[in-house]
């Protein structure tokens, strides 16, 4: 059976970074069975991995149940809410729907960009439609834009194909006219 480390210590002064460190540790916690153990070693494996701050946050939480602070959904929870107390919602959104491709900035970082944003939107199922909509939008590519816009049952999966492809011939094209030139 192969060994595998946790992930290094969670950085406190970056709390943005939670939900991807919490990830890790879910997939360490797979790899290594240590989710077939009882709650109190997932929570102190948990507090353990994030590091000797962890523990005085640890302390902080007051539960509902006695039980509750070996409860590991319920510990990352609180975590959760600790690193991300209230989303606002109407602050996110505006956020959003702001965003427009920065010069020089590629489709991927751009597209990227707007799935992140998304995160704290609470769109539900209209998640997608929303993203497709502000990266039709929101592409410096008018011309590009406007076909987009044309064009009828567009999904979120047909507008990042198109917006990619639009962008790889684009480079071709500029560097076989630099060639060619």
């Amino acid at each position: 059976m192969a060994k595998f480390n946790p992930p290094a210590n969670f950085s406190f002064d970056k709390p943005t970074e939670w939900p991807e460190w919490r990830q890790r540790f879910e997939r360490y916690r797979l790899a290594t069975k240590l989710d077939k153990d009882d709650g109190r070693v997932h929570v102190s494996c948990l507090i353990y991995a994030m590091g000797i701050e962890a523990e005085n946050i640890f302390k902080s939480f007051t539960f509902a149940e006695e039980d509750d602070g070996d409860d590991f959904a319920v510990v990352v929870g609180k975590f959760n809410e600790y690193f991300f107390p209230r989303r606002n919602v109407i602050h996110k959104r505006p956020c959003f729907h702001q965003r427009v491709q920065r010069p020089g900035e590629k489709a991927e970082g751009f597209i990227r960009a707007q799935y992140d944003l998304s995160e704290h939107c609470e769109f539900g199922a209209s998640r997608d439609e929303n993203i497709r909509d502000r990266i039709v939008v929101g592409i410096r590519d008018r011309e590009l834009s406007r076909r987009l816009q044309l064009t009828a049952d567009l999904t979120l999966a047909l507008t990042i194909r198109t917006v990619r492809q639009s962008e790889e011939v684009a480079a071709q094209v500029s560097l076989q006219e630099d060639t060619v030139g």
